[in-house]
């Protein structure tokens, strides 16, 4: 009897243990994506320009000592990628867009992915398979 109680409190348990670290994992994406967000606009106020796009995985220099020291773009379960789009053509309902700055994220569980979107709601967004971007300029 004991232990058909502890399997149902097993069965209870251990999938909502796994969601909470997802949704800890999600939250330190939206946390290293403001990180970067924050450097971005630093950089602009000092520079009047935005850096150029990186590699995924890769801090662009310029961009370096607008991040907290030993900040980096590769972590166990995410890569993120800074990105510099310029627009050669008007953007309907946006006629002054000449950029658009964004912040992609790359993670092999979707679970992460969708929550990180959840999460970030309000800004605008787009998914390719298992790359997440998000709009932080320019729309």
């Amino acid at each position: 009897m004991s232990m058909a109680v502890i399997a149902i409190l097993a069965g209870i348990v251990i999938p909502k243990t796994g969601d909470f670290i997802k949704r800890a994992k999600a939250a330190a994406v939206v946390g290293d994506i403001v990180a970067i967000r924050d450097g971005v606009y630093n950089y602009y106020t000092d520079s009047s320009a935005y850096p150029p796009t990186g590699a995924m995985g890769e801090v662009p220099p310029a961009l370096l000592s607008y991040l907290p020291i030993g900040f980096s773009f590769v972590k166990t379960d995410y890569s993120l990628q800074y990105n510099n789009w310029p627009v050669s053509q008007t953007i309907p309902g946006y006629p002054s867009t000449t950029g658009i700055i964004g912040i992609t994220v790359e993670t092999t569980d979707p679970r992460v992915g969708q929550l990180v979107q959840a999460l970030l709601a309000n800004w605008p967004q787009f998914q390719s398979g298992q790359n997440y971007t998000f709009i932080i300029f320019g729309l």
